[in-house]
């Protein structure tokens, strides 16, 4: 690997963890949600620092070329974050109907609330009696 792509790689890294630290310090991603993108900027920063051992690793694991290594990481990090974001999605979504029924019972609750507080026109219609015959 050439110095140069080292040196891009490590920019491109340290932009990336300037970028998401941002977003967490002004609350626009949260903490948890952030950990895989660090995550990935560590390991990149690691594989810039020392791509001989990545190398290594491509050739360990029977990888014909290390780019071919390098992209099935990038294609298991990227089902990683669909995975993530399925998870996130499925929870969001049971809240909302949770949500969403507790309101409808609340409504419902308060409803049932006014109309036992406001009489009744037949209820109306008894207590003029009631007051006429004293």
């Amino acid at each position: 690997m050439s110095v140069i792509l080292q040196v891009v790689i490590i920019v491109f890294c340290v932009l990336l963890l300037a970028f998401v630290v941002r977003l967490v310090s002004r609350e626009q991603m949260l903490l948890k949600y952030s950990l895989l993108w660090l995550l990935l900027a560590a390991v990149m920063l690691v594989g810039a620092f020392f791509p001989h051992g990545l190398f290594d690793i491509a050739w360990a694991l029977g990888f014909v070329s290390p780019s071919n290594f390098i992209f099935f990481l990038g294609l298991f990090f990227l089902l990683a974050v669909a995975l993530s974001l399925s998870v996130i999605v499925s929870k969001q979504t049971i809240k909302i109907k949770n949500l969403t029924q507790r309101l409808a019972l609340l409504e419902y609750e308060g409803r049932a609330q006014d109309d036992a507080d406001c009489p009744k026109p037949a209820q109306l219609a008894d207590s003029d009696e009631d007051q006429a015959a004293l």
